[in-house]
């Protein structure tokens, strides 16, 4: 079995020594799509454009399926993109 699936769970000890590694001011995000929570299986930095989807069932942030470019005059901003999926999804569509 995967480790990754074997303890997918990340503590809040080892949420926050992988948070410890940006600036204080650092914005968080998460995924964002349809409902539930899932644990947190890895932290990476990215550089995303912040508040650029209106449309509900995309995340407020970054691009999407319809916004494959960038938007021009809106900065990138520097997050720490909390990773997760559904590690008892009986669909294996996120690679692991």
């Amino acid at each position: 079995m995967n480790k990754l699936l074997e303890n997918s769970t990340m503590t809040v000890e080892e949420l926050i020594e992988k948070l410890a590694q940006f600036p204080p001011n650092t914005p968080v995000v998460v995924k964002g799509y349809e409902s539930g929570f899932n644990d947190i299986h890895s932290v990476a930095e990215e550089n995303i454009q912040l508040d650029t989807n209106t449309i509900w069932y995309y995340g407020a942030h970054g691009l999407n399926d319809e916004q494959l470019e960038p938007l021009p005059d809106i900065p990138f901003t520097r997050v720490a993109y909390l990773s997760s999926y559904n590690h008892i999804a009986e669909e294996d569509w996120h690679g692991k």
